[in-house]
């Protein structure tokens, strides 16, 4: 070989050395912009679905999973999948919401934190009440008990699932039940407060106690309201028409009826 060649090989050698160098340097750096990207789209989904723009926001999630993915950032794969198959149940895509859900439920691959695996055993649990299929949703409600550690902050959310199955299978005590430790667990997130409080209602309805579940239902309503949510301030006005409705009041009821409607009426536009 000639110096010539040799030199040349050097050279290269050198470069090639630098190149790995310069790109080692950058590693962390390209990982945490790629991890910056990823929270930035996860919270512009967040806003999104929030003001109920759902399309965009199932745009946003699918393309922080993507970069989650992509840097095997596994809290993120985590997170992402369970927005994204929220958001997908929202729009009325069942069988690839579920897929999601399946996929990180059976993932044996990565490892991912109990208190995910809870959260989707919970929403799982949610889907499987939906579809009135009360077995499917007791086991994934324990499943999801069992994953939820002591300091699990979703504890307070699988007992409004269960106050949910306790409700479905008209079992007024145990839905009360279930519903007020739902309630006091709740206090600091006022979304799953609410919730509870209109589990509580519809529990003390069943009961007969009429003045107690329209007290819960307008207290639910004030912060539901607070917090901007259509679809659960319907909720709470169609729990509220009942209760006027079971007491013998029509023309009230069928105020709070027409509400429900309005509001449903403006979410489809």
């Amino acid at each position: 070989m000639t110096r010539d060649g040799l030199g040349m090989r050097l050279t290269v050698s050198i470069l090639c050395a630098l190149v790995l160098l310069s790109a080692c340097g950058q590693v962390e750096e390209l990982r945490s912009a790629r991890l910056e990207q990823a929270t930035e789209f996860n919270q512009r989904a967040q806003r999104a679905f929030l003001r109920g723009d759902y399309q965009t926001a199932a745009a946003f999630y699918e393309s922080a999973l993507q970069l989650d993915v992509a840097i095997e950032n596994v809290d993120g794969v985590a997170i992402n999948t369970l927005n994204l198959a929220k958001v997908y149940q929202v729009l009325g895509k069942t069988a690839p919401a579920q897929r999601l859900l399946d996929r990180l439920l059976e993932d044996k691959a990565l490892q991912y934190a109990p208190a995910r695996l809870a959260e989707a055993a919970a929403q799982k649990s949610l889907w499987r009440l939906q579809e009135n299929d009360l077995a499917g949703a007791t086991l994934w409600a324990d499943k999801a008990a069992v994953w939820c550690e002591s300091d699990c902050r979703i504890s307070g959310v699988i007992d409004n699932v269960r106050a949910g199955i306790a409700l479905r299978g008209n079992d007024a005590e145990k839905a009360l039940h279930w519903s007020e430790r739902a309630a006091a667990a709740n206090r600091d997130m006022p979304l799953e407060y609410a919730n509870a409080l209109r589990l509580m209602g519809a529990a003390r309805l069943m009961k007969g106690e009429h003045d107690a579940a329209l007290r819960l239902a307008e207290e639910a309503l004030a912060i539901d309201k607070s917090l901007g949510l259509p679809e659960k301030i319907r909720q709470d006005l169609l729990l509220a028409a009942q209760v006027h409705e079971r007491t013998g009041h029509a023309g009230q009821a069928a105020q709070y009826r027409d509400r429900a409607a309005r509001i449903a009426a403006a979410a489809v536009k």
